[in-house]
Protein backbone atom coordinates (compact mmCIF):
# COMPACT_ATOMS: atom_id res chain seq x y z
CA UNK A 1 0.00 0.00 0.00
CA UNK A 2 2.88 2.29 0.63
CA UNK A 3 4.22 2.26 -2.50
CA UNK A 4 1.23 2.78 -4.28
CA UNK A 5 0.02 5.95 -2.20
CA UNK A 6 3.69 7.10 -2.63
CA UNK A 7 3.98 6.90 -6.42
CA UNK A 8 1.86 10.36 -7.35
CA UNK A 9 4.75 11.94 -5.14
CA UNK A 10 7.24 10.11 -6.59
CA UNK A 11 6.10 10.73 -10.19
CA UNK A 12 5.53 14.80 -9.39
CA UNK A 13 8.56 15.28 -7.24
CA UNK A 14 6.60 16.70 -4.50
CA UNK A 15 8.36 15.18 -2.18
CA UNK A 16 12.25 13.85 -2.13
CA UNK A 17 12.94 13.62 1.49
CA UNK A 18 12.22 10.03 2.14
CA UNK A 19 10.98 10.40 6.00
CA UNK A 20 8.89 13.50 4.80
CA UNK A 21 7.51 10.80 1.67
CA UNK A 22 6.85 8.78 4.72
CA UNK A 23 4.73 11.16 6.84
CA UNK A 24 2.95 12.63 3.64
CA UNK A 25 1.88 8.50 2.58
CA UNK A 26 0.74 7.64 5.97
CA UNK A 27 -0.83 10.98 6.77
CA UNK A 28 -3.22 10.14 3.56
CA UNK A 29 -3.75 6.66 4.75
CA UNK A 30 -4.94 7.92 8.24
CA UNK A 31 -6.96 9.87 6.62
CA UNK A 32 -8.92 7.62 5.13
CA UNK A 33 -9.17 5.47 7.99
CA UNK A 34 -6.85 3.00 6.77
CA UNK A 35 -3.95 1.29 9.15
CA UNK A 36 -0.30 2.55 9.22
CA UNK A 37 1.10 -0.52 10.44
CA UNK A 38 3.74 -1.95 8.44
CA UNK A 39 2.30 -5.24 7.82
CA UNK A 40 -0.91 -2.97 6.11
CA UNK A 41 1.61 -0.79 4.67
CA UNK A 42 3.47 -3.84 2.85
CA UNK A 43 -0.03 -5.82 1.63
CA UNK A 44 -1.08 -5.66 -1.98
CA UNK A 45 -4.57 -4.44 -3.55
CA UNK A 46 -5.46 -8.12 -4.03
CA UNK A 47 -4.94 -8.69 -0.31
CA UNK A 48 -7.83 -6.10 0.29
CA UNK A 49 -12.18 -5.49 0.18
CA UNK A 50 -13.61 -3.53 -1.76
CA UNK A 51 -14.01 -1.19 0.38
CA UNK A 52 -10.03 -0.49 1.58
CA UNK A 53 -9.25 -0.41 -2.36
CA UNK A 54 -11.63 2.84 -2.71
CA UNK A 55 -10.02 4.20 0.41
CA UNK A 56 -6.51 3.58 -0.99
CA UNK A 57 -7.80 5.58 -4.25
CA UNK A 58 -8.83 7.87 -2.50
CA UNK A 59 -5.50 7.86 -0.38
CA UNK A 60 -3.52 8.28 -3.41
CA UNK A 61 -6.13 11.57 -4.75
CA UNK A 62 -5.33 12.56 -1.41
CA UNK A 63 -1.76 12.47 -0.55
CA UNK A 64 -1.16 15.96 -2.65
CA UNK A 65 -3.04 17.97 -0.43
CA UNK A 66 -5.54 18.86 -3.41
CA UNK A 67 -8.11 21.93 -3.23
CA UNK A 68 -10.68 19.79 -5.36
CA UNK A 69 -11.25 15.86 -5.44
CA UNK A 70 -13.17 14.90 -8.41
CA UNK A 71 -14.95 11.77 -7.21
CA UNK A 72 -16.35 9.88 -9.91
CA UNK A 73 -18.49 6.99 -9.21
CA UNK A 74 -16.68 6.42 -5.80
CA UNK A 75 -19.17 3.68 -4.05
CA UNK A 76 -20.80 2.37 -7.53
CA UNK A 77 -18.87 -0.89 -6.84
CA UNK A 78 -19.85 -0.94 -3.48
CA UNK A 79 -22.63 -2.65 -0.87
CA UNK A 80 -24.77 -0.79 0.75
CA UNK A 81 -23.36 -0.63 4.22
CA UNK A 82 -19.37 0.09 2.66
CA UNK A 83 -21.08 2.98 0.04
CA UNK A 84 -22.49 4.69 3.23
CA UNK A 85 -19.27 4.66 5.09
CA UNK A 86 -17.26 5.83 2.12
CA UNK A 87 -19.29 8.82 1.52
CA UNK A 88 -19.51 9.74 5.10
CA UNK A 89 -15.47 9.43 5.20
CA UNK A 90 -15.95 11.82 1.93
CA UNK A 91 -18.43 14.07 3.72
CA UNK A 92 -15.91 14.14 6.36
CA UNK A 93 -13.11 14.52 4.71
CA UNK A 94 -14.38 17.57 2.98
CA UNK A 95 -15.38 19.46 6.77
CA UNK A 96 -11.83 18.47 7.65
CA UNK A 97 -9.53 19.21 4.86
CA UNK A 98 -11.30 21.86 3.17
CA UNK A 99 -11.52 20.33 0.04
CA UNK A 100 -14.07 20.93 -2.34
CA UNK A 101 -16.00 17.61 -3.82
CA UNK A 102 -17.18 16.82 -7.29
CA UNK A 103 -19.05 14.03 -6.95
CA UNK A 104 -20.32 12.58 -10.30
CA UNK A 105 -22.38 9.85 -10.35
CA UNK A 106 -25.47 8.61 -12.12
CA UNK A 107 -27.49 8.26 -8.85
CA UNK A 108 -29.85 11.41 -8.31
CA UNK A 109 -31.14 9.86 -5.21
CA UNK A 110 -27.61 9.36 -3.75
CA UNK A 111 -26.10 13.17 -5.39
CA UNK A 112 -29.01 14.59 -3.11
CA UNK A 113 -27.57 13.20 0.05
CA UNK A 114 -24.49 14.51 -0.70
CA UNK A 115 -24.83 17.80 -2.36
CA UNK A 116 -24.84 21.32 -1.86
CA UNK A 117 -24.87 21.78 -5.76
CA UNK A 118 -26.54 19.59 -8.55
CA UNK A 119 -25.63 19.77 -12.11
CA UNK A 120 -27.64 17.23 -14.74
CA UNK A 121 -26.24 16.21 -17.38
CA UNK A 122 -27.89 14.48 -20.65
CA UNK A 123 -26.18 13.82 -23.87
CA UNK A 124 -22.41 15.06 -22.62
CA UNK A 125 -24.23 18.28 -22.26
CA UNK A 126 -25.42 19.83 -18.56
CA UNK A 127 -29.08 20.47 -18.78
CA UNK A 128 -29.77 22.15 -15.46
CA UNK A 129 -27.89 23.08 -12.33
CA UNK A 130 -28.69 24.80 -9.04
CA UNK A 131 -29.15 24.14 -5.24
CA UNK A 132 -29.74 20.78 -4.80
CA UNK A 133 -33.13 21.07 -2.56
CA UNK A 134 -34.32 23.24 -5.71
CA UNK A 135 -33.00 20.45 -7.97
CA UNK A 136 -34.67 18.05 -6.24
CA UNK A 137 -37.92 19.43 -5.31
CA UNK A 138 -38.85 21.60 -8.27
CA UNK A 139 -36.82 20.45 -11.76
CA UNK A 140 -37.24 22.65 -14.26
CA UNK A 141 -36.56 19.98 -17.02
CA UNK A 142 -37.97 16.42 -17.81
CA UNK A 143 -35.05 14.54 -18.05
CA UNK A 144 -34.60 15.83 -14.55
CA UNK A 145 -37.48 14.91 -13.47
CA UNK A 146 -37.68 11.55 -15.03
CA UNK A 147 -34.11 10.49 -12.93
CA UNK A 148 -36.05 11.86 -9.98
CA UNK A 149 -39.03 9.26 -10.83
CA UNK A 150 -36.23 6.61 -11.51
CA UNK A 151 -34.64 7.30 -7.96
CA UNK A 152 -38.05 7.20 -6.25
CA UNK A 153 -39.01 3.61 -8.32
CA UNK A 154 -41.67 5.41 -9.72
CA UNK A 155 -40.25 4.46 -12.96
CA UNK A 156 -37.87 1.89 -14.58
CA UNK A 157 -35.39 4.25 -16.48
CA UNK A 158 -35.45 3.42 -20.32
CA UNK A 159 -33.94 4.92 -23.40
CA UNK A 160 -32.69 8.58 -21.76
CA UNK A 161 -35.02 11.41 -22.49
CA UNK A 162 -34.23 13.90 -25.19
CA UNK A 163 -31.99 16.90 -23.67
CA UNK A 164 -33.61 19.63 -26.03
CA UNK A 165 -34.04 22.26 -23.56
Amino acid sequence: MFEIVAEPLRIHKTVRDESALADRVKGALSDVRLSCAPEFLKRYPHELNMGAIQRVCLARALVHEPDLLVADEPTSALDPSVQAKVLKMLLILQIEKGVTLLFVTHNIGLARKVADRIGVMSGGRIIETGPAARIINHPAHEYTRTLIRSAQGLIRPRAPVSSSV
